[in-house]
């Protein structure tokens, strides 16, 4: 019985004009993305990726040394620009789940609208000196605080001379979630419809018998 069933499908899919459907696995890591306009026309623009253990809110704090390897996050990245939109510098200081910010804190809370109650994240890498952080449990002065009691801050730090430069600050920074890309579903769909297009032509002399009406069932 199946095996007769064979040419009404294969009738089916090559009259068909509608694309292949693929199941594609939700199991992945969670891209966000944020910005921040500072006092003094300073800006910034970050991204996090957790990895797929991560739950829908997190806090990922530092041990307290440099490099760890973190609990929740895969990567993390942060720009700097001036009052002219020129980049300042960039830096990853988390790269596939390894930190090398000893300072490194990131609360991320799903269920609030500022959702990133606790921050510190940086451009620091190795190889940069000075580099560029932003906090909110770093006071204007440079002085550790409760996270939260003070506004996000951004500083340049020398950590040779242990200098901070207090550059601005801003009141709200708030994660958007980036919806995953569909470049690669729409990729495969466009494949698929093309070779089905093709093979629905090469073949369409031997099928075009076979296609049923478009308001027929086929049992």
């Amino acid at each position: 019985m199946k095996l007769q069933m064979f040419p009404a499908l294969l009738a089916m899919v090559t009259c068909s004009s509608i694309p292949f459907m693929f199941a594609v696995s939700s199991a992945q890591a969670a891209d966000f993305a944020f910005n921040a306009n500072f006092t003094n026309g300073y800006s910034a623009e970050g991204s996090f990726t957790t990895k797929t253990n991560a739950p829908a809110s997190f806090s990922e704090v530092s041990p307290g040394y440099a490099p760890f390897s973190t609990q929740f996050l895969q990567s993390q990245s942060l720009s700097i620009f001036d009052s002219t939109n020129k980049l300042l510098q960039s830096g990853s200081s988390v790269i596939n789940g390894i930190s090398t910010d000893m300072f490194l804190r990131l609360d991320y809370d799903n269920s609030l609208t500022a959702n990133l109650p606790a921050l510190d994240v940086s451009t620091e890498t190795p190889s940069q000196n000075p580099y560029y952080f932003i906090s909110n449990g770093v006071d204007p002065r440079g002085n550790p605080v409760a996270f939260g009691s003070t506004n996000y801050n951004l500083f340049l730090f020398d950590r040779i001379t242990d200098k901070y430069t207090f550059l601005g600050d801003t009141t709200s920074i708030k994660a958007t979630p980036v919806p995953e890309s569909s470049s690669v579903i729409s990729s495969l769909a466009v494949a698929a419809f093309g070779f089905g297009f093709a093979f629905k032509r090469k073949l369409n002399n031997r099928t075009a018998s076979n296609c049923p009406p478009t308001n027929v069932a086929v049992i």
